[in-house]
């Protein structure tokens, strides 16, 4: 295990998630752990399937990496660990960055100054001494997870298309079992509510009957009132917030 600090690597994710989709996705994770920075997804050959999370303080990426290691994210467990190396946005905060080009020029006087070193020590093994690399991104180690909260992958959870009269008139005043959510943004999906709500006791499941409209089913009323209170105004994104009602149940 790294260091603590306020990167998190993640890996194991499904490489075929469209980038804005899985950007949102991993934000409405682990937003719910702190402020995050800025979420890094890569889709360089090689390093697809991996993020970095930049929360703004550690205490935040220590509780995130706790709570959401093994978590079932798109059909896969995530895999979790501290960053091996500070980010550059970081760095740039609390004034340790360093330029690319002078780590490599810093690189490559301690690569040579070793190599230098193995010659004179063994001049017969000088045309096969190596110049070491430091590779910035951490090898992913398996951590065995139990009691993992299970969400389905989202092509499960696809139902009949419920009738347009019962979205149009799901909120109502009075309390119930169930949510409705409305305005949502257009990538918004079962995965990223299931995220947000599974937390919550009496949590059942997450349909979209359509673009921009939600319900979530709890086993009882109490238990919707209480997600409702605490997650109603919800920043999904900078600028998507969560709107709920009570739905018809």
């Amino acid at each position: 295990m790294n260091e603590p600090n306020q990167t998190l690597y993640v890996a194991n994710i499904d490489w075929k998630i469209k980038k804005p989709v899985l950007k949102r996705s991993l934000h409405t994770l682990f937003n719910r752990h702190g402020k995050i920075l800025d979420i890094i997804a890569l889709r360089k050959d090689g390093l697809r399937g991996q993020a970095f999370i930049l929360f703004e303080d550690v205490q935040s990426a220590t509780s995130a990496l706790k709570a959401e290691q093994g978590f079932t994210f798109f059909g896969k467990d995530l895999q979790l660990q501290y960053a091996k190396e500070k980010s550059d946005r970081i760095a740039k905060q609390d004034g340790t960055f360093v330029p690319k080009d002078r780590k490599r020029q810093a690189a490559d006087e301690i690569s040579t100054s070793d190599k230098k070193l193995k010659i004179d020590a063994a001049p017969t093994e000088a045309d096969d001494a190596d110049v070491d690399v430091t590779v910035s991104v951490p090898v992913p180690v398996p951590v065995p997870v139990s009691n993992t909260v299970e969400v389905q992958d989202p092509a499960s959870l696809v139902k009949d298309v419920e009738t347009d009269d019962e979205a149009d008139g799901a909120a109502v005043a009075t309390p119930s079992n169930i949510l409705f959510a409305d305005s949502l943004p257009k990538d918004c999906n079962e995965m990223m509510l299931a995220c947000l709500f599974r937390s919550y006791a009496g949590y059942k499941e997450v349909r979209i009957p359509r673009e921009g409209l939600a319900f979530i089913e709890f086993d009882e009323e109490p238990h919707a009132s209480v997600a409702l209170k605490a997650l109603n105004g919800f920043k999904l994104s900078a600028d998507d917030t969560l709107k709920l009602n009570y739905g018809k149940s």
